[in-house]
Parts: structure tokens; C-alpha cells; sequence
């Protein structure tokens, strides 16, 4: 790994951590292997805000884990329904696992910086949402609804149990990732199969 990738994953692990404020040049410098406090960090970004947004566009970039899946709709279509909708919502909580420097940026800092946070918005919540939407249609054969709303509703689900778990560590309610998936499951199974009133 080169040293301004390196610096760039180091940089968003400390900023995930511990918030872009509180987090220093030097001790950036220090995680990505270079001597702190030497200004080595100044060759490869003119300040703290480049490399933030370096990182979080990089992020945004590389993100497309559940994006690839809800688009290989072959992948998952043999399976039977409740199975695909429990492999939508694990491969949404990993997402989001794997992304936690960025969320917790997105959802702590990045207020401060209104571009970088629509560039978010667009490249990466509302892909996702109108992914969510179409894979629901697909799935939902002649069942009509508003499954714009209702993708947003489910990914809310799911991103909201994943931020409550990451800041108490387990989710304040005591349940555990495979009760929240049976219900989501129950739920959007309902969705897909009953007929629209």
C-alpha cells in the first residue's frame, strides 16, 4: 500500500474514532507510519479538510458491496423469498459494519462540511434507496405499493438497530442481529405478498 492510501485509511479509521475535530495532523501521521508532527502528511494533501474529503469520496467509491448484490439479481433469485430478504438485510448490516468510520463521520461530522454531505446523499443513500426500491419491485410481482417509501423504511430499520448497536455496543433493547432479521423478514415478506388495499 502506498503511503497516501495509507494515509487516507488512517485518517478515516481516527476521524470514525475519535471525530474529525479532535483528531490531529500528527497523530494521523503517526498511524500512517510517518514521523508525527513532520508535516509528511502536507506531500500528499494541502490540509485536514482534502484529506477528509479524499477519504470519505474514496469510501463512497469503493462502496458498493450491497449495490453489487442487489444488482446480480441471480445470485440470490433461486432462493425462496423469506431467504432473499434475510440475505438483503445481513448484506445491508455488513454494509454497514464495514463502513462504520464512515458512518460515524457522516452521522458526526461531516454537518460542517454541506458539499462532502451531499455528495453522500447522492452517491451513496439515495443509490442505495433506489436500489433497495427496485430489487422490492422485482420481488413483488403485480403487488402494488409505494416501494420508494417502503425501501426507505427498511433500510431505516436495518441503519438504525446497526447505529444504536455501534453506540451501546449491543442495541439498548437486548435484541440480537437475528431477531431483527426474522422481523424484518416478516415484514417485507408481508409487503411483497398481500395484495395493496
Amino acid at each position: 500500500m502506498d503511503s497516501r492510501t495509507r494515509v487516507v485509511e488512517e485518517a478515516m479509521r481516527l476521524f470514525g474514532e475519535q471525530g474529525y475535530v479532535k483528531t490531529t495532523i500528527a497523530e494521523i501521521e503517526r498511524a500512517a507510519g510517518l514521523s508525527p508532527g513532520s508535516g509528511a502528511l502536507y506531500r500528499h494533501f494541502r490540509s485536514k479538510e482534502e484529506l477528509l474529503a479524499e477519504g470519505v469520496r474514496s469510501k463512497v467509491a469503493e462502496n458498493a458491496g450491497l449495490l453489487v448484490l442487489l444488482g446480480d439479481m441471480q445470485a440470490v433469485a433461486a432462493l425462496p423469498l423469506r431467504e432473499r430478504l434475510a440475505t438483503l438485510a445481513r448484506a445491508g448490516l455488513r454494509r454497514l459494519d464495514e463502513e462504520r468510520d464512515l458512518n460515524r463521520i457522516v452521522v458526526r461530522d461531516l454537518a460542517a462540511f454541506p458539499e462532502l454531505r451531499e455528495e453522500v446523499r447522492e452517491g451513496e443513500m439515495r443509490r442505495i434507496h433506489a436500489a433497495v426500491a427496485q430489487w422490492l419491485r422485482m420481488q413483488a410481482g403485480p403487488a402494488e405499493r409505494d416501494w420508494d417509501a417502503l425501501a426507505v423504511v427498511l433500510v431505516g430499520a436495518l441503519s438504525h438497530f446497526w447505529l444504536l448497536r455501534d453506540v451501546f455496543d449491543t442495541h439498548p433493547s437486548g435484541l440480537d442481529e437475528d431477531r431483527l432479521v426474522a422481523a424484518f423478514v416478516d415484514l417485507a415478506e408481508g409487503l411483497l405478498q398481500q395484495p395493496a388495499s
